[in-house]
C-alpha cells in the first residue's frame, strides 16, 4: 500500500481527497501523520504520555499486534509534540542507512540506528562511529537560564536486541552502557517498547540503566496495554470512515466488532464470546472487507464509492441496513483466512521452505480441540520450526509468544484457528516485499545472526530493482560487505569497492569517503602499508574529507610513521573542529606515546566510555598522571597546563546537568575494560602497562603475552618493544620521547 499523508489529505488538485484513501491501514502499523485515523486509544495515550514525561526510565509493554508501534507514532508522539516537548521520532534498534560495518570495528551498530532514527534528517557522515554522548554533546542548545531542556525518546520493538546473537551481544551490553551515561549526563526520559514474553529478558537491563539515575525516577513498574475493550473497537472502526466521509450503517461496527470477539468450537453447543478485541486482527479484518466487499453486495446511499459500504460489516445486507448473521460470520472467516493464507506463504517462501510444510504444522499444532494451551518454546512441535520462522509470524501477528509460569509458549488466536483451517492445501500467492523492504529484512536477519537468510534477502532485493535504482543497489552491495565482515568470510573489501563504485557514479561523494575509509582500515591488520598507501589515494581525492583524513592517520601510526600521524590528525581537528574520530584515534595515540595529560584532554572532550581502546587508553593515561604525582592527581582541569584547548567554545553539555547543577567536563569516570573481553593489541598493551604502574609485574607480563599475539588489530611495530619488556619485567623508556607534544595539546 503507498503510505499517504492522511493528516493532510483534502480534496485539493495536490493530492488524494479523503474519500480516495483507505479508511484502515490492515496490519501493518499506524504511522507517523496517519493519527487521524487512529481511534480507540484516548486514555492509553494520556497515561503513558504521562509516564514518559514523569519518569527518566519508563517500560510499555504487550503482546505482539496490540498496537504498541502505532500508539507512539500515530498518538502518544503525536501529543507531545503539540504541547510543545522536545520529543524525538520514535527509534528503532536495526535500521542502518549506508554505513559500513568494516569501517569501525568498535562502531555499535545498535547505536548507530538510534541516533539515524532519532534524526532522520541527519546526514550518516554526522552520525557515523558517534556514542549517544558524542551526538548529544554536539545538539546540545541551553535555555535562557543557561539549563538543557528535558527530550524524549522512545526505543520501539526492543525485543529485536533480545534476539542478538554472535558478535551484536556485545553491543547490545554496550548500547545499554551508553543509554545510562546519556541518562546521566542529559535531562533524557526513555521510553523503552517490549513484547511481554520478553518483559523478564529486558527488566535486567532496564535495571541497570535505573541504578545509574541519580533522582530514582525509573518506572518500576512500566505501562501494559491491552486489547480493545468492545466500545474502544466500536470507536477504531466507526472514526476512520467518519473522516473519510463515508456513511457508517447503524450498529454496522458493533456488529463487525461482536462476530471477531465471537469464538465457535466444534463440541460447544453455543458460540463463546471474548471480552476484548486484538487490533493487529481487528485492522485486517476491516481492511480485507473494505478493500474485497462481497460480489453481492448492494450500495447504500452516500456509504462511499462503489460497493464500500462502511466498515464492509453490512455488506451481506440488501438494503445496507441489516446485516445477516450467517453471511458476516462467513466473510470475517474468509477474510481472517486470506490474512493467514498470505501471511504463511510470504514467510514460507522469505525463508525457503515449502508452505504446505507450514500450514501443516500449524494445523497440528493448534487445533480447536487444544483449546488455549499453546505451544512450548522447548517442545518438539515448536523445535520442527525455525526460531526466525516463528519470530517472522509473531512480527505479522498470526503467532503470539506468552509467559506461562515462566514457560514461552506460542499461540494462535482462537479466531485465526478456525481461519487456518479454513485455509486450503494451496494457500494465496506470498506477498512480495519491495525492495528496500527486502534490505530492511536482510538487516534484521543480520542482527539475528541469520547470514544465509539476511544474504538471501539482499539478493532478491538486487533481483527486484535490476539495474534501475543505482543507490539501492549501492546499498545492497554495502550490506553484503557488512555480512560478510561480520561472519569472517573474506569478500567483504570486494563487495566494499563495487558499492563505493555505485556511489562514485551518484556523486555521492560522503558515501564513497566512508567506504574508502573502510577498505583501508580493513587493510591495516595484515598490511599497514598498503593501508596507507589506499589512505593516501582517498585522501587525494577527498582532501576535505575529515573521516578520510582520520583514517590515514590512524594507518600511518599502524605503519609506525609517527610523526607523519599525528600532523595529519593535527590538521583534522584544526580544520573540523571537534571531530569526535580523530580525537578519539589521537587521544590513545598520545596515551600510547605516553603523553598522559594531552591524552586526557583530547579524551576527556568525547564519551572515552564508549569503546574498549578509548577506555583502555583513558586508564593508561590516568594510571600515568597517577604514577608521575606521586600517587595523587585532581585530573587534567587542575593541571596549571590542564584547561581545555581546541577552536570550539566550552560545549554546554559539559556546563550543566541535567537538573542544572554543575558537572565536571571529563564526565564519569572511565571503566577500565575486561581483558578477557579483548583479542586487541593497543588494548592488551595498554592494560599491561596499567598494571606495571599498579606493581603488579606477573599480570603485566600475562597481558603484554596476549598483546604480542592478538590479531584483531595486532600491536602496531613502535609496540611491540613494549611488550617485549613487559613480559621480561624490565623497565623502558618512554615510547618516543623525541615525538613533541602536538601543536593543539600545548597549552
Amino acid at each position: 500500500m503507498t503510505a499517504h499523508d492522511p493528516s493532510a489529505a483534502g480534496p485539493s488538485a495536490a493530492g488524494p481527497s479523503a474519500a480516495d484513501i483507505p479508511p484502515y491501514v490492515g496490519a501493518r502499523p499506524f504511522r507517523v501523520g496517519e493519527q487521524g485515523y487512529f481511534h480507540g486509544r484516548a486514555t492509553e495515550i494520556r497515561d503513558v504520555a504521562d509516564r514518559w514525561q514523569r519518569h527518566r526510565v519508563t517500560l510499555l509493554h504487550g503482546p505482539a499486534g496490540v498496537g504498541k508501534t502505532s500508539l507512539l507514532h500515530a498518538g502518544v508522539v503525536p501529543q507531545l509534540r503539540a504541547s510543545g516537548l522536545h520529543t524525538a521520532p520514535v527509534g528503532h534498534p536495526v535500521h542502518r542507512p549506508a554505513c559500513p560495518i568494516g569501517a569501525l570495528p568498535d562502531q555499535n551498530p545498535y547505536v548507530f540506528a538510534l541516533l539515524s532514527s532519532w534524526y532522520p534528517d541527519e546526514s550518516p557522515s554526522r552520525v557515523w562511529g558517534l556514542s549517544l554522548l558524542d551526538y548529544l554533546r554536539g545538539r546540545a542548545r541551553t535555555d535562557r537560564f543557561g539549563l538543557l531542556p528535558r527530550q524524549l525518546f522512545a526505543i520501539d520493538q526492543a525485543e529485536l536486541l533480545l534476539r542478538a546473537a554472535g558478535p551484536w551481544l556485545r553491543h547490545r551490553e554496550l548500547l545499554f552502557d551508553e543509554l545510562g551515561t546519556m541518562l546521566e549526563r542529559f535531562p533524557a526520559h526513555l521510553l523503552i517498547v517490549v513484547r511481554d514474553d520478553r518483559l523478564q529478558e529486558i527488566r535486567p537491563l532496564v535495571d541497570r540503566l535505573a541504578a545509574r539515575l541519580r533522582d530514582g525516577t525509573a518506572d518500576p513498574d512500566g505501562y501494559a496495554l491491552a486489547p480493545f475493550d468492545r466500545a474502544a473497537a466500536i470507536e477504531a472502526v466507526d472514526e476512520p470512515l467518519k473522516r473519510s466521509g463515508h456513511a457508517v450503517p447503524a450498529g454496522s461496527a458493533a456488529r463487525l466488532v461482536d462476530e471477531l470477539r465471537t469464538v465457535r468450537e466444534p463440541w460447544a453447543q453455543r458460540p463463546r464470546t471474548t471480552s476484548a478485541v486484538e487490533p493487529a486482527l481487528l485492522q485486517a479484518a476491516c481492511a480485507r472487507l473494505w478493500s474485497e466487499p462481497p460480489a453481492d453486495a448492494a450500495p447504500t446511499a452516500g456509504a462511499g464509492p462503489g460497493t464500500r459500504q462502511g466498515t464492509g460489516t453490512p455488506q451481506g445486507a440488501s438494503a445496507g441496513e441489516t446485516a445477516d448473521a450467517e453471511r458476516l460470520s462467513d466473510d470475517v472467516d474468509r477474510g481472517l483466512a486470506e490474512f493467514c493464507s498470505q501471511a504463511l506463504a510470504t514467510v514460507a517462501a522469505d525463508h525457503r521452505r515449502p508452505v504446505r510444510e507450514l500450514l501443516v504444522w500449524f494445523r497440528a499444532a493448534f487445533t480447536p480441540e487444544q483449546g488455549g494451551a499453546g505451544v512450548p518454546e522447548d517442545s518438539g512441535a515448536a523445535q520442527s520450526v525455525p526460531a526466525a520462522v516463528l519470530w517472522a509470524l509473531e512480527d505479522r501477528h498470526v503467532l503470539r509468544a506468552r509467559l506461562d509460569s515462566g514457560e514461552r509458549r506460542y499461540h494462535l488466536h482462537p479466531r485465526l484457528i478456525q481461519a487456518v483451517h479454513r485455509v486450503g492445501d494451496r494457500p494465496a500467492p506470498p506477498q512480495r516485499p519491495a525492495p528496500p523492504a527486502r534490505l530492511r529484512f536482510a538487516e534484521l536477519a543480520l542482527a539475528e545472526g541469520d547470514f544465509d537468510l539476511a544474504s538471501y534477502h539482499v539478493s532478491a532485493a538486487v533481483r527486484g530493482c535490476g539495474n534501475e535504482d543505482l543507490r539501492l543497489l549501492a546499498e545492497a552491495e554495502c550490506l553484503r560487505g557488512d555480512i560478510a565482515c561480520v561472519r569472517g568470510a573474506p569478500e567483504g573489501p570486494e563487495h566494499y569497492r563495487e558499492s563505493a563504485r555505485l556511489y562514485e557514479a551518484l556523486g555521492d561523494t560522503p558515501a564513497v569517503g566512508r567506504l574508502l575509509v573502510t577498505l583501508g582500515r580493513l587493510k591495516l591488520e595484515a598490511d599497514a602499508t598498503e593501508a596507507v598507501r589506499d589512505l593516501r589515494a582517498a585522501a587525494g581525492r577527498l582532501p576535505n574529507d575529515a573521516a578520510v583524513q582520520t583514517g590515514l592517520g590512524l594507518a600511518l601510526w599502524a605503519d609506525g610513521q609517527i610523526r607523519a600521524s599525528l600532523a595529519v590528525l593535527d590538521a583534522v581537528l584544526s580544520r573540523h573542529g571537534d571531530t569526535t574520530e580523530a580525537l578519539r584515534t589521537r587521544g590513545e595515540i598520545l596515551a600510547d606515546l605516553g603523553h598522559a595529560e594531552p591524552s586526557l584532554r583530547d579524551l576527556r572532550r568525547i564519551d572515552h566510555n564508549a569503546r574498549l581502546s578509548t577506555r583502555a587508553a583513558w586508564a593508561l593515561a590516568q594510571a600515568m598522571c597517577v604514577d608521575a604525582s606521586g600517587g595523587h592527581w585532581d585530573g587534567p582541569e587542575a593541571h596549571p597546563d590542564g584547561e581545555a584547548t581546541g577552536a570550539q567554545s566550552p560545549n554546554p553539555a559539559d556546563a550543566a546537568h541535567p537538573h542544572g547543577e554543575a558537572a565536571g567536563a571529563a564526565g564519569p569516570p572511565a571503566r577500565p575494560p575486561d581483558p578477557a573481553d579483548a583479542d586487541n593489541g593497543p588494548v592488551l598493551l595498554r592494560l599491561a602497562r596499567v598494571e606495571r604502574l599498579d606493581g603488579d609485574e606477573h599480570a603485566a607480563a600475562a597481558l603484554a603475552a596476549r598483546a604480542m599475539a592478538a590479531e584483531h588489530p595486532p600491536l602496531p611495530p613502535q609496540l611491540r618493544d613494549q611488550a617485549e619488556r613487559l613480559m621480561d619485567g624490565r623497565d623502558h623508556p618512554p615510547l618516543a620521547a623525541h615525538v613533541a607534544e602536538p601543536r593543539q595539546q600545548r597549552a
